[in-house]
């Protein structure tokens, strides 16, 4: 009986699970990865995975989450990176306060723009959220999913990023202050708000709404108090306090998309979009909902022209569903017709299936009315549409691919749209300003449609969201790295980008005897090869027609030429460079995530997914597959030494992070010691004499030898950002570390021989010590550097970079409360950190 009961409870949970909504769970923040994964399959079993049914934005989310979840299988909150990044920098400010050079060198090689080759979606990297003001458009911020908030002072020729420091550089929205330009608004990931009151310098969290990412932050000009916000799985929210506190406006409204005052001049009249429409005309204290619509989520266009015109643009499971439009300030609506239309798919004539839901809104859909014609009306999907006739018909401005886009002579603008906004002043005119997920464009002049439509103002942004990366063992090295939404990218020994891949770039790596040779994958293990650096490519036939995780393991044999190996639900290898193939291994039931095979000897190879983690030692010349545990948590990445095949070590998800084997993976040690608490993401051996290890994690590089007790910082001048995989270049003495919305950067590996007398660092000074109001910063070399100051639980309080001090400078420090700080410069050799106390 009991068992009986225990069976029954745990169907009834099962299927509570397959009820909800994956994407209303995955924002709530409240379920496991593992709870996720069932209701999401659920729904993609009803559904499909065809493309444009929502499944690629699902498992791009699924490949992150599985990797940084914790032990028990939830994803650490927005709250919990700021604290444990907070006491990390105070534990650095503690123990390193003299001066180090031995911490990393790191600088960024891009890419910063796009030139494809044989790549057919190409882009710089995503782009979530744009703010410009309206009467300086030179004066633009711009948010990258994963890559921080960016500004650029002279309309998008070039860019400065601002956030390089802090625990989150996930950006869903951005608001410059309406009356105070200095003053910028960050909506991010579990309804946070952030504030900058200095142009982006520093930051500081406002509020924390509740759940979901903050879709929209609107500001109330005549009374800069009042402000609202829309919430993913949130709802729609109002402060009346200049965002300090927040109340839910519409309590039984469980999402928000969009927020837009009626544009007569009044700031009184509101309009508010969840799956549902609402108008206040009372400053948002009550709210009317109109009826008449469908049960998709929606987005709001307006026009200056005629304040009395509301478009609202509806989905419909991903797809285009209905543009309804009120020539009465929304006391009523008519549903304007576009029957068997699908503005949301991928072709040029509307005529991608609606029903078969092929699109996916809302994550890639917006409108925008022209504020000199109020029947001039854009809206987008994956590709951008223009009425001229207040929405009765469209056309197509934009597609997806270059080359289509020529072909018919319109503009290009990279597929899955998210922002549209009209720009400018009636006396200078209005610009249309996109993002999507290849980067920030702009129509300059929206009412002529050609080839030239859009252009990209992209270049100059670092944020690239790599997966996986490969390298060539020579100086100049070359560099493959696959993307998300932008492909597969090299960079030549000129250190210039190409695009040799479209769709989500994966595992790739160039050739071991030839650079001009290199392989890659898209997303499910899809093959390809180039024989002349990305100029042209082919495919390469996967074994028996299998297809692969999300991201699939692709090795090449470190010694023997053309031999390469895949990892499906069993391991193929192929000595022909992929023109044939045979199975290495059992079948291993799911997919494996990881594959990699020893520098020394290629007959020690280990493959993990999930937990599992397994060893091939041949027999002869029998691949034999063992088992192997020892260990916690899922595995997120394998490192083999060098010169030892039975020297290993994994990271993991387990709250030990990383372990150490010297058996081949019979017994492990915990390699914790002291590590922040953040995701153990990639890790490298170096090939020094003392067993150097590097350790990439969602927060920075460390590195740990055999002279060493506790890991070290490595990680002067790389950003705060996700480390997605590191390599090591024996030739040209490099780390090469590919980031999850930063692009690739690399570093000169840990030298011990480094001298802090060389460095002179020491001789920087802060006077006086204590001070009240102001400190000055003293060096005796005119050396570029940045400066932190931190408080004493390790919060940033400011942050400069590339100035020059040999001169005195001065800081304000007088809004500082009284206690210890801690000031840390740096350039690209090491750091220092002196302390200094506030009277």
């Amino acid at each position: 009986m009991k068992n009986h009961y225990l069976l029954v409870t745990f169907l009834l949970s099962v299927c509570a699970v397959f009820s909800q909504d994956y994407k209303q769970m995955i924002s709530e923040g409240t379920h496991t990865v593992q709870d996720i994964q069932i209701a999401a399959e659920a729904h993609f079993s009803q559904v499909g995975t065809a493309r444009g049914k929502g499944f690629k934005p699902y498992k791009r989310w699924e490949y992150q989450a599985l990797r940084q979840m914790n032990e028990n299988g939830m994803l650490p909150s927005p709250d919990f990176y700021f604290t444990e990044l907070e006491n990390y920098n105070s534990y650095l400010n503690e123990v390193y306060s003299s001066s180090r050079t031995t911490v990393g060198s790191w600088e960024q090689l891009g890419p910063e723009s796009w030139n494809a080759t044989s790549g057919w979606n190409p882009g710089v990297g995503r782009i979530t959220s744009v703010a410009i003001e309206p009467t300086n458009p030179n004066h633009i911020i711009a948010g990258a999913n994963t890559g921080g908030v960016w500004k650029s002072t002279d309309g998008g020729l070039s860019w400065i990023v601002l956030t390089d420091n802090l625990s989150n550089l996930n950006v869903s929205s951005l608001t410059i202050h309406p009356t105070i330009n200095t003053t910028y608004y960050w909506g991010s990931t579990s309804g946070t708000i952030f504030v900058s009151a200095d142009s982006g310098a520093t930051w500081n969290l406002l509020a924390d709404t509740g759940n979901g990412n903050v879709n929209k932050i609107l500001i109330d000009p005549s009374n800069t108090n009042k402000m609202y916000c829309s919430v993913q799985s949130g709802g729609l929210y109002k402060s009346t306090d200049a965002g300090v506190n927040w109340t839910k406006i519409l309590p039984v409204i469980p999402t928000g998309y969009d927020f837009e005052f009626k544009p007569d001049g009044l700031y009184s009249t509101i309009y508010a979009t969840g799956n549902d429409f609402f108008v206040s005309t009372n400053s948002g204290d009550t709210w009317t909902g109109r009826t008449g619509f469908g049960n998709g989520p929606k987005m709001i266009g307006v026009s200056a022209s005629n304040p009395e015109m509301v478009y609202v643009l509806e989905a419909d499971n991903g797809s285009f569903g209905n543009l309804y439009k009120s020539v009465n300030s929304s006391v009523s609506f008519t549903t304007l017709s576009h029957t068997d239309k699908n503005y949301f798919g991928y072709s040029s004539d509307s005529q991608d299936p609606g029903d078969a839901g092929v699109g996916q809104a809302p994550r890639d859909m917006d409108i925008a009315v022209n504020p000199l014609d109020a029947f001039d009306v854009h809206i987008a999907g994956i590709n951008s549409w223009r009425s001229t006739d207040g929405g009765l018909n469209f056309s197509i401005t934009s597609q997806w691919t270059p080359g289509n886009a020529n072909g018919q002579n319109i503009g290009y603008c990279h597929a899955d749209i998210d922002i549209l906004e009209f720009v400018g002043t009636p006396t200078d005119g209005y610009k249309l300003y996109v993002g999507s997920d290849g980067g920030l464009f702009v129509a300059e002049n929206p009412t002529v449609v050609n080839s030239q439509y859009y252009k990209d103002l992209t270049t100059g942004m670092g944020i690239r969201q790599f997966y996986k990366i490969g390298i060539s063992q020579t100086n100049p090295v070359v560099v493959t790295g696959g993307s998300q939404d932008n492909g597969s990218s090299v960079m030549d020994v000129n250190g210039d980008w190409t695009d040799w891949l479209g769709a989500d770039g994966m595992e790739g790596f160039i050739d071991k005897d030839n650079t001009n040779i290199m392989y890659g994958t898209s997303q499910f293990g899809t093959l390809y090869k180039s024989f002349n650096g990305g100029l042209s490519i082919s495919g390469i036939s996967s074994p028996d027609g299998k297809s692969g995780n999300w991201v699939t393991p692709f090795e090449q044999d470190p010694i023997l030429p053309n031999v390469i190996y895949v990892g499906y639900d069993e391991v193929y290898k192929s000595t022909n460079g992929g023109n044939s193939w045979i199975s290495v291994s059992q079948d291993f039931g799911p997919n494996i995530n990881h594959l990699k095979i020893a520098p020394s000897s290629s007959n020690y190879q280990f493959a993990a997914r999930g937990s599992n983690l397994y060893r091939n030692s041949f027999v002869g010349t029998v691949p034999t597959w063992s088992s192997i545990s020892g260990f916690s948590g899922s595995i997120n990445s394998i490192a083999i030494h060098p010169t030892n095949p039975n020297k290993v070590a994994i990271a993991t998800t387990g709250t030990q992070r990383v372990y150490m084997s010297s058996n081949g993976g019979n017994s492990w040690t915990s390699y914790k010691l002291n590590l922040p608490n953040f995701s153990a993401q990639a890790l490298a051996w170096g090939n020094n004499d003392e067993n150097g290890l590097y350790l990439g994690m969602d927060y920075g590089v460390y590195y740990i030898d055999d002279t060493f007790t506790e890991w070290q910082p490595f990680s002067n001048g790389l950003p705060n950002v996700n480390i997605s995989e590191l390599e090591v270049n024996t030739v040209d003495g490099k780390l090469y570390a590919g980031t999850y919305g930063r692009g690739l950067w690399a570093s000169e590996l840990f030298d011990a021989t480094l001298s802090v007398d060389e460095f002179a660092l020491e001789s920087f000074v802060v006077y006086p010590n204590p001070a009240k109001n102001q400190v000055t910063l003293q060096w005796d070399k005119a050396d570029l550097v940045s400066v932190r100051v931190f408080d004493a639980l390790g919060k940033l309080m400011y942050f400069t970079k590339n100035i020059d001090i040999s001169q005195p400078t001065q800081l304000d420090v007088s809004n500082y409360a009284s206690g210890i700080y801690f000031v840390k410069i740096n350039n690209r050799t090491g750091f220092v950190t002196k302390k200094l106390i506030i009277e």
